[in-house]
């Protein structure tokens, strides 16, 4: 696949869980947050919980579990994101804080979203 066509999917796939979140009472802070290495897809907020998604999005199903594409490499480096995130709007600090994964599955139509709250925690 081309970087254009795997940008494209991820933007279609950051597009559809944003539309998702919002459907389901979640305040969009940022989209692409970036930190030294560490991107994080979405930030939200819902009730008193500080929410970071990682989206994970495909036209064809994947071998294996889509779920695990998010491996302990990439867990850590969204972790390190969060804590830039916090330093850089100390607003933020008192929130509870979940890491959830977000799978947009465009392999049907509709798109079928997989949403795993909580999904990894901070070691």
């Amino acid at each position: 696949m081309k970087q254009s066509q795997k940008q494209m999917l991820g933007k279609n796939g950051e597009n559809t869980a944003c539309s998702f979140l919002e459907k389901n009472g979640h305040n969009i802070i940022v989209r692409n947050y970036r930190s030294g290495r560490s991107e994080i897809d979405i930030i939200s907020l819902v009730q008193s919980t500080l929410v970071i998604s990682e989206v994970k999005s495909f036209y064809a199903k994947p071998l294996g579990v889509a779920e695990f594409r998010v491996n302990k490499k990439k867990q850590q480096q969204i972790i390190q994101g969060v804590y830039g995130f916090l330093d850089e709007n100390p607003k933020y600090q008192g929130y509870d804080v979940r890491l959830d994964v977000i799978i947009v599955d465009f392999s049907d139509y509709p798109a079928k979203i997989t949403h795993h709250q909580g999904a990894y925690h901070a070691d």
